[in-house]
């Protein structure tokens, strides 16, 4: 991986300068000017870690930092919250095993080389201002991040991220049907019933008057439907009214044609006798 790659560069470019000063510069002694007025070599030999903490404890310190490489490398096996992130923590690994080579070949002491000029600061050398950047850089990234999580959060939406899936609402159109604005009918229901609950609200009765009013519209209603369907039944039949005035013609022939005969007659022509 590169960032073990990155890690063993410092490394190497550490070591590499501080086997220079062991060889050019005797204990204590100055060198030349690095940047005028700001920086300038000198070596050192340094027994504790920064500020000269833990002073004489040098195996005690070269155990802390392997425990503390053994635990970045594990982080970056895992890590992947973006590219500075990463670029920090391997340059704190660098850093750290460059000093710890120190205090397993230089019987327990960490050579430093570089001492500042306009101010009295602690000698130091390439892996610890490695260890300082790839803090910082981690630690703004880490900041970056947090503040980027939480402003979606409160948005509710998902963070700008070219591996991060995008969704986007689309018109569902099926064999069972279509919903083209889904939203839209969900409105539509919503003040259909606030509508229904306010006109059943103990806060707007109905007074009887109105009830009333409203019986009386129905039974109207209900009676021109009754009419109306009536009509209909009747004019469904068709009249003929010659088709009439024929019937009527033949039952004032045959009363006619009656008047020829009497009772006896008629009697004894369907075979009744006189008793």
């Amino acid at each position: 991986m590169l960032c073990f790659l990155f890690a063993a560069l410092i490394v190497a470019l550490d070591q590499f300068f501080k086997q220079w000063i062991l060889r050019t510069l005797d204990l204590g002694a100055e060198g030349p000017v690095v940047i005028p007025g700001i920086l300038r070599l000198t070596r050192w030999e340094n027994d504790g870690a920064m500020l000269n903490i833990l002073a004489g404890q040098q195996w005690l310190l070269a155990a802390i930092a392997f425990g503390a490489a053994i635990v970045l490398v594990m982080i970056l096996l895992r890590y992947n919250e973006g590219f500075w992130g990463t670029i920090g923590l391997a340059a704190v690994l660098g850093g750290t095993i460059g000093n710890l080579a120190d205090r397993i070949f230089n019987d327990g002491k960490v050579v430093d080389m570089f001492e500042t000029i306009f101010m009295r600061f602690p000698i130091f050398n390439i892996a610890d201002i490695f260890i300082t950047l790839g803090f910082l850089t981690f630690l703004v990234h880490f900041i970056i991040l947090t503040i980027k999580s939480e402003k979606t959060e409160k948005a509710g939406g998902y963070a700008d991220d070219e591996d991060s899936d995008e969704y986007s609402e689309q018109d569902y159109d099926g064999d069972s049907g279509e919903y083209d604005d889904i939203d839209a009918a969900v409105a539509t229901h919503a003040e259909q019933e606030l509508a229904f609950a306010e006109r059943s609200s103990p806060q707007n009765p109905v007074s009887a008057d109105t009830v009333q009013e409203q019986e009386a519209a129905d039974t109207a209603q209900e009676a021109d439907a009754s009419k109306t369907e009536y009509s209909q039944d009747y004019n469904s039949y068709p009249q003929d009214d010659t088709a009439v005035e024929e019937s009527y013609d033949d039952i004032g022939l045959d009363l006619e044609s009656l008047g020829d005969y009497d009772v006896e007659d008629i009697l004894r022509e369907y075979g009744f006798d006189d008793d």
